[in-house]
């Protein structure tokens, strides 16, 4: 079943930057932005939000690891103190109520950040059973153009998991309006898009998504723990794009920077050069 549902386009984070490059993007909580400045997400639309969370959830398989006790109690307290919601200290609970999905890592000796535990019901193309007892290095090892990424991890870890809640957003196109987004699935879908838009069944544009993930973190030094957040947000880029008439050509040139590797990487080789002429004829 598919689980689609939508953030409204005036809601959504614009965080396309030219020359595109992967980097850590992290920025303290406290830094002006135009989201809310808070940990943990939260808006008037969050009850649908969280019924495709427990429609996710029902399928099983977002889960893997044990969970500390003790970090379950701290998502608890902070979703507590933001909302005045009291919600159990239990990895169910926990993972129903917030819109977030959240991964718990443990700061091991020698080793650094190591995944423990994943709560991950809405993953971008990626399964949360294959990141379980990996470091930073090999959970970032499939991204295309990482070297910046890898050579910044001690900075990422001290800062991020160790010190202060950091901020980030990670935006990606995407064939599919689906929040959960299985493995393997991503290419034959751009393949049906191209095909539908060549037979005129659908512009290209029209069947494209606008994907962000909006990351935190919220580090816990007492216990060398940590909790990595992940608040997933989808909206049509027709509606994205409509939102700012500078939008369409700043991704057409994010598009046209990326390098093959990482074109490769997200899926997009045979549809980035069609993509990025529907974006710069829907600007003029």
């Amino acid at each position: 079943m598919p689980i689609s549902w939508q953030t409204p386009a005036e809601l959504m984070p614009w965080p396309v930057q030219t020359p595109f490059r992967v980097a850590p993007g992290l920025r303290r909580l406290g830094d002006p932005e135009p989201d809310p400045d808070t940990l943990l997400w939260r808006h008037g639309r969050l009850p649908d939000y969280r019924a495709y969370k427990a429609l996710r959830l029902g399928q099983s398989d977002g889960q893997a690891g044990e969970p500390d006790p003790r970090v379950l109690d701290a998502i608890a307290t902070q979703e507590n103190q933001q909302t005045g919601q009291l919600i159990a200290a239990d990895p169910m609970a926990l993972s129903k109520h917030l819109p977030e999905d959240f991964v718990i890592l443990h700061d091991e000796p020698e080793v650094g950040f190591v995944v423990r535990y994943l709560s991950v019901c809405f993953a971008s193309n990626w399964s949360p059973a294959d990141k379980l007892g990996l470091g930073f290095a090999a959970v970032h090892a499939p991204v295309a153009d990482n070297r910046a990424l890898l050579a910044a991890r001690a900075g990422i870890e001290t800062i991020a998991f160790r010190q202060t809640p950091m901020r980030r957003h990670v935006w990606l196109l995407s064939p599919s309006p689906d929040l959960w987004q299985a493995p393997n699935e991503r290419a034959p879908r751009w393949a049906q898009t191209l095909t539908n838009a060549a037979q005129g069944e659908h512009s290209l544009l029209s069947q494209v998504y606008f994907r962000v993930e909006r990351q935190t973190t919220l580090p816990l030094p007492a216990i060398k723990r940590a909790v990595f957040f992940i608040h997933v947000m989808v909206c049509p880029l027709i509606e994205v794009l409509r939102f700012d008439a500078c939008r369409a050509c700043a991704l057409a040139d994010a598009l046209d920077s990326m390098s093959p590797a990482f074109v490769a990487y997200r899926g997009m080789t045979t549809l980035r050069d069609p993509l990025t002429r529907a974006l710069r004829a829907f600007a003029s």
